[in-house]
């Protein structure tokens, strides 16, 4: 049996489930504000409200608002 130094080594040895912990910064789709549909991934961290960008928009080529829609995951 190998040396078990803390009850940390004692659960992962055992078999138990250790909790993963949660990630700092998620993907998010933007889409442009001008209604185009153009839009772009982009990582914010998880505390911050939701982005609001002015990017660069290819279909209208001008720079518009960008608005945060959708989380896509964790990263």
């Amino acid at each position: 049996m190998p040396v078990l130094n803390n009850i940390f080594s004692l659960f992962l040895y055992w078999g138990y489930p250790v909790a993963k912990a949660k990630s700092k910064t998620l993907l998010v789709q933007m889409v442009s504000a001008a209604g185009t549909g153009y839009c772009f991934n982009t990582k914010r961290g998880r505390l911050r409200e939701k982005l609001v960008l002015r990017k660069h928009d290819p279909f209208v080529n001008k720079h518009v608002l960008f608005f945060e829609k959708k989380k896509i995951r964790s990263i």
